[in-house]
C-alpha cells in the first residue's frame, strides 16, 4: 500500500477508471449478444436500425481508449458482415421462391448482372485518361523549374562580382 498522499489518490483514481472501463465492455458484450439474437430470429430490418446504435457505442468506447482501434474495427466488421450474410440468405430465399413461379423475373435479373459490367469497364477508361494527362502536365512543370534554377544562380554569382 502506498504511504504518499498522491499515490493514493492514484489508486483511487486508477479503480474507479477500471470500474467505468469494465462497465462499458460489459455494455458492447450485451449489445452485440442482443444485435446476434435477432439477427437469428430473423428480425433483419430491427437489426440494422439496431446496428447504428452498437456500431457508435463501439466507436465511443474506442475514441475513449477503452479499446483498441483494430478491437473496435474487427468487431463492427464481423457485426456488418452478420447482418450481410443474414439480408442475402433472406434475398435468396424470396428470389429462389419467385423464381419457381415465373421464367420472367429470372431475365430481368440477368440485364441487371450484367449492366455494372459496363459501368465498370468505362469507369476504368476515364479513369486511365485522366492519370495520363497528370503525367503530362506534370512534367512540363518540371521542365520549367530546371530552366528556372539556372538563371538565379548566374544572376546571383553576377551580383558578387559587381560587390568585389
Amino acid at each position: 500500500m502506498a504511504n504518499i498522499k498522491s499515490a493514493k489518490k492514484k489508486i483511487n483514481t486508477i479503480e474507479r477508471r477500471h470500474q467505468e472501463n469494465k462497465y462499458i465492455k460489459a455494455t458492447i458484450a450485451t449489445l452485440i449478444k442482443k444485435f446476434r439474437k435477432l439477427i437469428e430470429e430473423g428480425k433483419i430490418e430491427e437489426a440494422e436500425k439496431y446496428s447504428k446504435e452498437v456500431y457508435s457505442y463501439i466507436d465511443s468506447a474506442c475514441s475513449k481508449g477503452i479499446i483498441h482501434k483494430n478491437n473496435a474495427s474487427r468487431k463492427i466488421g464481423r457485426l456488418a458482415q452478420c447482418l450481410y450474410k443474414a439480408k442475402v440468405s433472406t434475398t435468396n430465399t424470396t428470389i429462389e421462391t419467385s423464381s419457381s413461379t415465373s421464367e420472367t423475373k429470372e431475365e430481368n435479373t440477368d440485364i441487371i448482372v450484367e449492366e455494372p459490367k459496363t459501368k465498370k469497364t468505362s469507369a476504368k477508361k476515364a479513369s486511365t485518361d485522366s492519370a495520363s494527362e497528370k503525367k503530362s502536365t506534370s512534367k512540363k512543370s518540371t521542365k520549367k523549374d530546371t530552366e528556372e534554377k539556372p538563371t538565379k544562380k548566374a544572376s546571383s554569382k553576377k551580383a558578387t562580382t559587381k560587390s568585389e
